[in-house]
């Protein structure tokens, strides 16, 4: 089987290059490794060229990371493709581990498991926690996982392509993964969780990178529950008090550092979603959604 990895990547070249060594390193190896330069200011072909061969660089006009995955996808000639980002590094063992469950199920939308390892910036440990409480909270351990983050996701290359790919509409990061999911679900597809395959997240993240993100978190919700509204058997629904209590309680039961600050980060985190999500809405009624 022909596998293949997409990254998307803008404007970090020391973050990709680290990225590529780890890739590079996989056993077993990918038979492609596919970047997308989604319009760096300074192209990183250059950086893609010092690994040979076995790295494709592809330059876009800048469209954001969904678009830069279809674009990926759409090159490769793999039958199943991995993503990943340009600020991660999986481990070694990864693509195996991803090809191991296709071979399970070779119809399921797979997603691993993601590990901050910036454990000094209490933002990107408060980010990952989110996360991790969204999956756990979700049932992904027991195959009820509505989305997979595109950090570290895999699918056969066809079932992608029959569905269209990620919507490029939504705001920049923020949506996509969640509607892929419900659609994959929806068309008769599993998602399944792997929690063997393990990516490294690299994500440096300060106050403001922290609320821009949530609140595009919160952009990304709200156009998600419009469109889903508007798909029969897909109605969507806000989660209780209970769970948004849980998810900021949540760092206080993982036992990783930091579990006070982690705790307040994502009580904000909250508040940002909800603001870019009343935003959004704001938009809406004044006749049309903005640009990411």
């Amino acid at each position: 089987m022909k596998t293949a990895v997409a990254v998307p990547s803008y404007d970090r070249p020391d973050k990709l290059r680290a990225c590529l060594e780890a890739l590079l390193a996989l056993d077993p190896a990918p038979d492609e490794i596919v970047v997308v330069d989604d319009g760096s200011p300074t192209p990183l072909a250059p950086v893609c060229a010092a690994f040979g061969d076995r790295v494709r660089c592809i330059r876009q006009d800048n469209a954001g990371p969904a678009a830069a995955r279809n674009r990926a996808v759409r090159a490769s000639t793999a039958d199943l493709v991995a993503l990943t980002d340009d600020d991660c590094r999986p481990a070694p063992d990864w693509l195996g581990a991803l090809l191991a469950a296709h071979d399970r199920d070779a119809g399921a939308l797979l997603g691993g498991h993601v590990v901050n390892r910036l454990e000094d910036n209490v933002f990107a440990a408060a980010s990952q926690s989110l996360a991790d409480y969204l999956y756990a909270a979700g049932g992904a351990a027991a195959g009820a996982a509505e989305f997979f983050t595109t950090n570290n996701a895999a699918f056969a290359r066809g079932a992608f392509l029959e569905m269209g790919g990620f919507d490029e509409s939504f705001p920049m990061a923020a949506g996509e993964d969640r509607d892929f999911g419900r659609r994959w679900r929806a068309a008769g597809g599993a998602l399944a969780y792997v929690p063997e395959a393990v990516v490294a997240h690299y994500h440096d993240m300060d106050w403001r990178g922290f609320w821009r993100q949530h609140a595009n978190y919160g952009r990304g919700a709200r156009i998600l529950h419009r469109r889903v509204a508007a798909r029969p058997g897909q109605g969507g629904r806000f989660q209780s008090l209970g769970f948004y209590g849980r998810l900021v309680l949540h760092p206080l039961r993982d036992r990783a550092p930091r579990p006070l600050a982690r705790a307040a980060l994502l009580g904000l985190s909250q508040l940002a979603t909800t603001a870019g999500y009343l935003d959004e809405a704001r938009r809406e009624r004044r006749g049309g959604t903005a640009a990411p």
